[in-house]
C-alpha cells in the first residue's frame, strides 16, 4: 500500500484541526451557558426572596388582572352612562358618544379613587388629617355620581316611553341602570383597594423575565451538549480511522522489509556456486 502523500497528510491535519477547534469552542459555549444558568438560578432565588419577604398587604392582586377588570367595569358603566347622555338632547352624535365616554370612564375613575385612598388605611403608616378629607371627597363623589346618574337616568326613562304601555315604571329602569353602573364602580373600587404594590409587580416582573432567560438558557445548554457528544464523537472517529490507516500502512512496510533480505539470500548461493564454480575451473 502506497503511503500517503504530502497533501493528504496536510489535509488530515487541517481536518483533525477543525475537529478539535469545533470541540474547543463548544466547551466553551457550555462553560458559559452553565454559568448563566446558575447565576441565573441565584437571582431568581434572590428575587423569589424578596417577594416573599414583601408584606401580605402589598401583594394583592395582580396588575394584568386589574386591568381585565377595568374593562369589565367600564362596560358594565358605558350603557348606563349611555341613558345618562340621551338626556342632553341639544347635543350631536359626536358629543353624546364623548359624554357616554366621560360617564362610564370618569365612574371608573371614582371607583378606583376610592378604593386607593382606602387601600392608604390599609397599610401600617401614619395617617394625616389630609388623607381623611381626600377620602371623604372621593366617597361624596361616588355618592353624588351615583345619586345625578340615578335622576338623568329616571329623567330619560320618564321621556322615553309611554307610562301607559310601559312594563315598569321609570323609577325601576332608573334603579336597574344605576345598580348596573354601581357594580362597576364597585368592582372598580375593589380593584384598586386590593391592587398589587409597584414594587410587588416589579418584583414579579423580574421574577417572570428571570424564568424565560434561564428557560432559553437550559434549551441552549441541552443544545450545546449534543453539539459537543457529536463533534467529541466525530473527533474520536477520525482519531480511530487514521489510526487504523497508520496500523495498516506499517504492517505493509514491514512485510515490504522481511521480504528484501529473503530475495538477497535466494540469490546468495546462486552467486556463491558460480565464483565457486568459476575458482574450481
Amino acid at each position: 500500500m502506497p503511503s500517503p502523500t504530502y497533501q493528504q497528510r496536510v489535509d488530515r491535519n487541517d481536518d483533525r484541526s477543525a475537529m478539535l477547534d469545533k470541540v474547543y469552542r463548544a466547551r466553551l459555549r457550555l462553560a458559559d451557558l452553565e454559568n448563566a444558568c446558575a447565576g441565573g438560578e441565584a437571582q431568581i432565588r434572590a428575587a423569589q426572596s424578596r417577594l416573599d419577604s414583601i408584606p401580605a398587604y402589598e401583594r394583592g392582586w395582580i396588575v394584568e388582572v386589574i386591568a381585565l377588570l377595568a374593562l369589565v367595569a367600564v362596560a358594565l358603566e358605558w350603557y348606563p352612562a349611555r341613558m345618562m347622555s340621551q338626556v342632553f338632547f341639544f347635543a350631536s352624535a359626536g358629543e353624546l358618544v364623548a359624554l357616554t365616554a366621560a360617564f362610564a370612564i370618569g365612574g371608573f375613575l371614582l371607583g378606583l379613587l376610592l378604593g386607593e385612598l382606602l387601600r392608604r388605611h390599609r397599610t401600617p403608616q401614619a395617617h394625616a388629617a389630609l388623607d381623611w378629607v381626600f377620602l371623604a371627597f372621593a366617597a361624596t363623589a361616588v355618592g353624588a355620581f351615583l345619586l345625578v346618574g340615578y335622576e338623568l337616568r329616571l329623567a330619560y326613562a320618564r321621556a322615553s316611553i309611554d307610562a301607559a304601555q310601559s312594563p315598569m315604571e321609570p323609577a325601576v329602569q332608573a334603579a336597574a341602570l344605576t345598580t348596573l353602573a354601581f357594580i362597576g364602580i364597585v368592582i372598580a373600587f375593589t380593584s384598586g383597594y386590593y391592587r398589587e404594590s409597584v414594587e410587588a409587580m416589579r418584583v414579579r416582573w423580574r421574577l417572570g423575565g428571570l424564568h424565560g432567560r434561564v428557560r432559553r438558557n437550559q434549551k441552549h445548554l441541552e443544545l450545546t451538549r449534543a453539539e459537543l457528544e457529536a463533534a467529541e464523537r466525530a473527533y474520536r472517529l477520525h482519531a480511530e480511522s487514521e489510526t487504523a490507516a497508520a496500523a495498516r500502512a506499517g504492517y505493509t512496510s514491514e512485510r515490504y522489509d522481511g521480504d528484501a533480505p529473503g530475495a538477497a539470500g535466494s540469490s546468495g548461493p546462486s552467486a556463491n556456486g558460480v565464483s565457486k564454480g568459476a575458482g574450481e575451473i
